[in-house]
């Protein structure tokens, strides 16, 4: 399983049924840990999907032929969408593959695309991971597989499929301005209160550089909500202020 080739095929097979812009390199694109010797090296790629959101994929190699993709489809436009993780690991002949939805969202969606590909993959090894907050939280499609060389066409072809069904609900999907409460409070406990890769990211960035790097690459905001917030927050304070002379 080759995780270059797997993270050329996730990109392409979602940024390209998109209108997109890949966003220009700077300090967050290519970092390393500890800075000597280079035991972890990082190399990020971020794109703006309009219509949409924020793409990201993060390359991680590390000492013994560790290998991890970290992948990010953050719906940051308000699309009734759940937000989309995809870690792949791959240590020698071991392989574990996470399919994560976090639905947001205000709707009571079924998304039975993505239903359809957690039930065909649905035999796969599970995965026996420790127990995180964040477990709970979970979509029912979601997939935490794990296997050995010989799963590898599954394994791959779970995760292809699983992007796809993932493009077809966002092209079926409402924006809504109203989703994104549900995504910024999310945001806040994978930043608070631990996320998949916030123990790696505090070591390399410390604390407040982590979160400032998952709020920039792995889970952006609409930019002109966010404005749009601080001005109705200025509004309100200056009106508040008046009120009281």
């Amino acid at each position: 399983m080759k995780l270059t080739d797997l993270q050329r095929g996730i990109t392409s097979g979602f940024v390209d049924c998109f209108e997109n812009k890949q966003i220009e390199k700077d300090e967050y694109s290519t970092f390393s840990y500890p800075k000597w010797p280079k035991l972890m090296k990082f190399s990020v790629e971020r794109y703006k999907v309009y219509g949409f959101g924020h793409f990201m994929t993060m390359l991680t190699k590390g000492p013994f032929g560790m290998e991890l993709l970290t992948t990010a489809f953050m719906p940051g436009e308000g699309g009734s969408v759940p937000f989309l993780l995809i870690d792949i690991m791959t240590v020698g002949k071991k392989r574990t593959v996470f399919v994560e939805y976090y639905d947001c969202t205000t709707d009571d969606n079924e998304y039975k695309e993505l239903m359809t590909v957690h039930q065909k993959y649905c035999d796969l090894p599970e995965y026996d991971e420790k127990p995180k907050w964040y477990v709970g939280e979970r979509h029912a499609a979601s997939l935490i597989k794990c296997g050995g060389e010989a799963e590898d066409t599954k394994l791959q072809d779970m995760v292809n499929e699983s992007v796809k069904a993932y493009v077809k609900d966002v092209k079926s999907a409402d924006i809504k301005e109203d989703n994104l409460s549900g995504l910024i409070k999310f945001r806040d406990r994978m930043i608070y209160e631990g996320n998949p890769s916030s123990a790696v990211l505090s070591k390399v960035f410390g604390e407040e550089g982590a979160e400032t790097f998952f709020k920039k690459c792995v889970m952006p905001l609409k930019e002109d909500m966010i404005g749009m917030m601080n001005d109705v927050n200025d509004i309100a304070a200056t009106v508040a202020a008046i009120s009281e002379e």
